[in-house]
């Protein structure tokens, strides 16, 4: 199985996933909710949802347990400690599951849906061609 590796800023922690999963997946989804937003320093974050057990992590990143979320349920949210760039985020919602951040990898695959599409700013629109939520896909 071939992978495919991004790395943070500092490249202190690097994420491995499977290359076809990666490229066939429809799971590739932007967020603009306002947490995502505050953690990315960004209109919006760009991930993948993948079972944990497709991930391989090397580094060790911190974890901020994200209370104030949309849906009362915490967030861990992975970052470098030492650059601070978002590595995942996980919900005890959804076991098993990361939602690692596409800013890491150097080729990032179109997004097939938008979530948080009610939090946008009056000025963005939502991305034509993809499926829109205003909130959570999951909900």
């Amino acid at each position: 199985m071939s992978l495919t590796t991004g790395k943070c800023l500092c490249g202190e922690i690097t994420v491995s996933i499977p290359t076809e999963t990666l490229n066939t997946s429809d799971l590739i989804t932007i967020c603009h909710c306002k947490n995502c937003r505050q953690a990315g320093g960004s209109l919006e974050s760009i991930s993948i949802i993948i079972p944990e057990s497709s991930v391989k992590i090397n580094g060790q990143p911190k974890i901020y347990l994200d209370n104030n979320t949309d849906s009362g349920t915490p967030l861990q949210r992975a970052f470098c400690s030492n650059c601070g760039c978002p590595i995942y985020t996980a919900t005890s919602n959804h076991p098993g599951i990361q939602v690692i951040k596409l800013g890491l990898f150097d080729e990032i695959p179109k997004p097939t849906m938008e979530g948080y599409c009610k939090s946008l700013p009056s000025w963005s629109k939502p991305i034509e061609g993809m499926k829109h939520f205003d909130a959570s896909p999951s909900k």
